[in-house]
């Protein structure tokens, strides 16, 4: 059963890998035969230190903390000390100077009025009675004015991030250096259904972008990255019988430790990859409420249809969130004995926490039907980028690579074979970090040992060993992973034919041909051609993960600091 929540592109008739470029949507899935489903057939890693694999690897595997259900509500207030990065200061500051002499209006950094520096320091020095943090000129004197006002335009926005739910932030007042939000009058809030991080990340427009270039040419400013308390604040209670010295000690010791479980209020905070400090304030409140029903959601769009039942775009109430709600009919999935495949992935979005992955935040049931309620990644599927685009970059390519390989590593860590890696099935979000959807073609409790059977998939993805039905294990993602990153960087998978059986005849025997060097260097050669092997006891990744992280394509890339979102993608949807 696929959890495809929408097909955006019909199919067109595609010429060749060297004219076109270009296929069309998969428009067929092969799914399982209930049958074919029961327990598989049972037949070392070696993990590296370098780069953060091993560390990588320990927090893939982790499950996720449970909290009460809850809502965590944050205000931002203001920042205080934000600068551009040294990259853009030069960049900039020549563009400020031909605009000037056109008439264009840049003004100096953080002025109010022409010349009015001294009304700057009387509006920084107003927040030092609250221990607001001094700031610095930051370069800022390359942003647009209006008769000498910052545009609110080029003011900086955040984008705050819990749990894949994102939602932007602007500023309304201040300077670039040193903006106001608009503090308790906005709060934002967000259903907490597992522990996890607050992201929020700062920007400031580029004024040097050109027309159309969308979010990807906005000046990254800093990111500040805050730990919630999931729990409710209590009231520290003295015990009369201590002693001053004891009353002391046991009154430190409980506010250490109610320290330690996370921030809950309002604290300037370090921005981290900038300059500077972000006012924010956090709380959570736990839910001790009915469980949820279809009439806390206002239903938006339908944004998908099957025989199973619909996808729709929806809003939480509460909260005024927005999410993917997936709803099934019973009587559905009990007629087609698909009952396996719809807890499947209950079962595997509910057990696993991982930034790469569509986290599911609750379920939910009436008389006639089941509901899912998916976050909703708003920033389009990797494959109507990869149409648009025609193909990626080197770098492009390698990240979303590199980003897909956790989310596998995380699967195969819980014994589950995802089976349907293919672009339709991957999702951008906001920042243009990828969230891999669609896990109804997952099979579960698969050993490294075990194998399967099972003919599923999609025609252009299928393995080798799973054509000649051999039984196959965790390799087959391997596979589809090398056939995806030779389609992000050709265009085209690797033995793509319009009819399905000369396809089929392609994967088993054709030998892999790449474009010059150019285009797929020595290194994503080298990494394809052992993906893409056909023995899959020799196909790299046999002996797990860590050794498609330790090859020399990914040489560049610290795979903790990947899996804790550190990296900031050079390519933003624009939505």
């Amino acid at each position: 059963m696929s959890w495809k929540l929408t097909k955006k592109l019909k199919e067109t008739h595609l010429g060749p890998l060297a004219n076109t470029f270009s296929r069309s949507p998969s428009t067929s899935t092969i799914t399982p035969d209930p049958k074919d489903e029961k327990a598989g057939i049972s037949g070392t890693s070696t993990p590296a230190n370098d780069n953060g694999i091993a560390a990588s690897e320990l927090i893939a595997t982790q499950p996720p903390a449970q909290p009460r259900p809850g809502i965590l509500i944050v205000t931002l207030h203001e920042g205080a000390g934000f600068s551009l990065p040294e990259q853009y200061k030069a960049t900039l500051s020549h563009h400020q100077q031909n605009s000037l002499s056109q008439g264009n209006g840049f003004g100096v950094a953080g002025s109010v009025r022409p010349g009015s520096s001294q009304q700057q320091g009387s509006v920084a020095g107003s927040y030092a009675t609250n221990a607001r943090p001094q700031t610095s000129g930051g370069g800022f004197g390359v942003v647009p004015t209006n008769h000498g006002r910052i545009s609110s335009k080029y003011l900086p926005y955040a984008l705050l991030d819990f749990d894949k739910l994102q939602v932007f932030v602007n500023s309304v007042a201040g300077t670039p250096e040193n903006p106001l939000w608009a503090g308790d009058n906005t709060a934002y809030k967000f259903d907490v259904s597992r522990v996890t991080e607050l992201a929020v990340h700062l920007y400031l427009r580029n004024p040097n972008a050109p027309p159309g270039s969308g979010r990807s040419q906005d000046i990254f400013l800093g990111v500040t990255r805050i730990n919630p308390r999931f729990e409710e604040v209590r009231k520290y209670v003295e015990d009369p019988k201590l002693g001053k010295k004891d009353k002391e000690k046991a009154a430190a010791e409980w506010q250490a430790r109610e320290k330690s479980l996370g921030l809950s209020g309002t604290e300037w905070l370090d921005v981290s990859y900038g300059t500077g400090k972000l006012k924010i304030g956090v709380e959570y409140i736990e839910n001790r409420t009915r469980s949820l029903k279809i009439e806390d959601f206002d239903l938006l769009k339908v944004v998908g249809k099957g025989s199973f039942g619909k996808v729709m775009q929806v809003k939480k109430k509460d909260t005024q969130r927005i999410y993917a709600l997936k709803t099934i009919r019973k009587a559905h999935i009990i007629s087609r004995s698909e009952v396996a495949h719809t807890l499947a992935e209950r079962s595997v979005l509910s057990q696993i926490n991982n930034p790469f992955i569509v986290p599911l935040k609750f379920t939910f049931q009436s008389p006639e039907k089941l509901y899912f309620v998916l976050a909703f990644v708003n920033g389009g599927e990797l494959f109507h980028h990869l149409q648009k685009e025609q193909r990626f970059d080197i770098n492009r390519s390698r990240f979303y690579t590199a980003e897909l390989l956790c989310a596998l590593e995380c699967l195969h860590g819980f014994n589950v074979i995802y089976r349907d890696l293919k672009p339709e099935n991957i999702l951008l979000d906001y920042s243009g970090h990828i969230a891999l959807c669609d896990f109804g073609l997952c099979k579960l409790d698969m050993k490294d040992e075990d194998r399967t059977n099972t003919f599923c998939g999609t025609p252009e993805y299928l393995a080798p060993e799973l054509l000649l039905g051999q039984g196959y294990t965790k390799t087959v993602d391997w596979w589809t992973l090398g056939v995806l990153l030779y389609e992000m960087l050709t265009g085209l998978p690797p033995f793509y034919d319009e009819n399905t059986n000369e396809m089929y005849r392609k994967i088993l025997s054709e030998p892999l041909h790449f474009p010059g060097p150019e285009i797929v260097p020595p290194s994503a050669k080298d990494l394809l051609t052992k993906l893409l092997n056909r023995k899959p006891d020799q196909r790299l990744g046999a002996n797990g993960a860590s050794e498609i992280k330790a090859h020399p394509f990914f040489h560049s890339i610290d795979w903790r600091k990947l899996l804790q979102r550190k990296y900031e993608p050079t390519f933003k949807p624009n939505v």
